[in-house]
């Protein structure tokens, strides 16, 4: 450089000379100092080669609802905004942590953060999803950057974009059975099914509110008439369903939705039944009964057309407890019940209020197998203006029990009266101990008092009865005679096939009637004193499917069916 500032100099010098202007300078003056400047240069910086991706990778996976985002990992993404590369904006998600690449090019100064942009709902396995990079405070072109980056920061990016090959690594699915531990139950109050559902409480329903998903329970019939009219062995079917979005998914198109919806459930099933069998069924089930209701060893089919009746014509049947059995026969000929489900098909009120049901139109009553109507029901039915159609379709004998121990093994007609008209206080006045005898009753208008009122008594007033020995049921008739503390001394009243086939009780004996016993031979003969019998009772002009019971019952296939049952029939 000094040397080329020389050879400048020499040349500025020997222009006057050239130019003959040279004699114009003075001999003796010094020469015009200039001043000369030293430039050095410094050697090009050693650059800095950087991946700003490293080994980042990513698995994905669907969110509920279908999104599609990366499983959670060291480097993830922040919330969707709005960034401006290379003059246009875009929607994109930064990586919310740094790479180590990322991390040194920081500390060279160098604000770079790696984006991308929002995936396609479209995404498949071995699609690929590409990593940007974007500087801090700047909309430069991608293009541009590695330039940029260079000069300004010493820093050779090995890459600027990095594409990572889509892998699916999605959340397991859970199997669920939303009926899991689940139960149904149904009540009948006054001749009608209601339903205690707890599905919704379930084990396998909480589950799947763990899952955020909540499945609802839609009943339908398999089989019968429609949900108003329930019945016993009615089959419910209980259906899953799905509500959102103001729609509806039943079935397995719930099964469909949760997978289109990436929800993470499975239902293993989405429907069941469930057979209609009431927990409180009011009928022979009561105190009435203490006997199993069975079909005895040499039952057999009888019914010849077993479609002449089904169950929901027998659903209307009520009656006494003693005629249980011919309500239960009518049902295993024509339905094929089983004796341990038996008890659900039968509603039998007992007498008084078979016949208030009946009368007065209550719980869809309309045909009573009972005893005969007491003058109350007679005038109940008169007040109503409803007729009463009373047809004898069995018979049985009225009969008294006394302890089994009681010396007395038969009474007369005259004597029973005189007993329960208290004109004979004391066993030892009919042969038996000297004991006081407790006399049982029934209460008003049930079918053993109307009995013993109108065919026992004849016209002889009962004595009233003390508080303590007028019982409610039958059974309870029979356990107090049973177990009296006196043993011996009480007596009371019932119906033969009652004491032999419903309530059977080993400490109790039944008492011949003027020396005679109260078997089928001698009710048909009419030879035994106190023979009753069972009625088919309807409104006239009523029901015509009762109607059609009541004439079946009294054909010849029907009289058969009454002895099946274990009654005496009355031809």
């Amino acid at each position: 450089m000094k040397r080329h500032l020389i050879i400048v100099s020499a040349f500025l010098l020997a222009i006057p000379a050239l130019t003959g202007c040279i004699e114009n300078i003075e001999p003796d003056s010094e020469p015009a100092y200039v001043e000369t400047t030293t430039v050095t240069t410094e050697p090009p910086k050693e650059l800095v080669e950087i991946d700003p991706f490293g080994d980042v990778d990513f698995k994905y996976y669907h969110e509920t609802g279908g999104v599609i985002t990366e499983k959670s990992t060291p480097a993830s993404f922040e919330t969707p905004h709005e960034l401006k590369i290379g003059g246009t904006t875009k929607t994109v998600r930064l990586m919310r942590n740094r790479t180590e690449g990322i991390k040194k090019c920081r500390d060279l100064g160098c604000q770079l953060s790696i984006y991308r942009e929002e995936l396609s709902p479209d995404l498949k396995e071995d699609d690929t999803v590409t990593l940007h990079l974007c500087l801090k405070d700047s909309d430069m072109a991608e293009k541009d950057l590695p330039a940029f980056v260079e000069q300004e920061y010493g820093i050779r990016l090995k890459q600027t974009t990095k594409e990572i090959k889509v892998h699916f690594e999605e959340d397991p699915v859970s199997e669920i059975d939303p009926f899991e531990d689940g139960s149904v139950y149904w009540t009948v109050t006054d001749g009608q099914y209601k339903e205690t559902n707890q599905l919704s409480d379930c084990k396998g329903c909480k589950s799947a509110r763990m899952k955020n998903v909540s499945p609802i329970y839609t009943p339908s019939l398999v089989e019968g008439q429609d949900l108003e009219h329930l019945y016993a062995g009615d089959k419910v079917k209980y259906t899953v369903t799905l509500k959102a979005g103001g729609n509806e998914y039943v079935g397995e198109a719930a099964n469909q939705y949760l997978a289109d919806n990436w929800m993470r459930v499975h239902f293993t099933q989405t429907e069941k039944e469930f057979t209609v069998l009431p927990t409180n069924n009011k009928g022979r089930f009561s105190t009435n009964v203490n006997v199993n209701l069975t079909r005895p060893a040499d039952w057999k089919e009888i019914a010849a057309d077993k479609t002449k009746f089904n169950k929901y014509d027998f659903r209307n049947i009520d009656g006494s407890t003693a005629t249980i059995p011919i309500t239960a026969e009518l049902h295993r000929q024509f339905c094929g019940i089983a004796d341990d489900e038996m008890e659900y098909y039968l509603d039998h009120n007992t007498t008084g209020p078979a016949y208030e049901n009946l009368i007065l139109g209550k719980a869809n009553k309309n045909l009573l197998f009972v005893t005969e109507p007491s003058a109350e029901e007679k005038q109940l039915a008169a007040d109503n203006n409803v007729e009463l159609d009373v047809t004898p379709v069995a018979l049985d004998g009225f009969v008294f029990i006394t302890h089994k121990d009681n010396p007395v093994d038969s009474l007369t007609v005259w004597q029973i009266q005189a007993i329960y008209s208290g004109q004979i206080t004391n066993w030892s006045l009919v042969g038996g101990n000297d004991e006081e005898i407790v006399a049982y009753q029934r209460e008003p208008n049930s079918g053993s008092q109307t009995v013993m009122e109108n065919m026992v008594m004849d016209g002889v007033e009962m004595m009233p009865a003390p508080k303590a020995p007028v019982v409610k049921t039958m059974g309870g008739l029979v356990d107090s005679i049973a177990s009296y503390q006196n043993k011996t001394c009480s007596i009371g009243y019932s119906f033969y096939y009652y004491i032999n086939n419903l309530y059977q009780n080993a400490d109790i004996k039944v008492l011949k009637i003027n020396g005679i016993s109260p078997d089928n031979e001698n009710l048909i003969s009419k030879v035994y004193p106190f023979s009753s019998g069972y009625f088919a009772v309807t409104r006239k002009g009523g029901d015509a499917k009762a109607e059609e019971i009541k004439q079946y019952l009294l054909s010849d296939e029907g009289q058969e069916l009454i002895k099946l049952a274990g009654y005496c029939p009355v031809k």
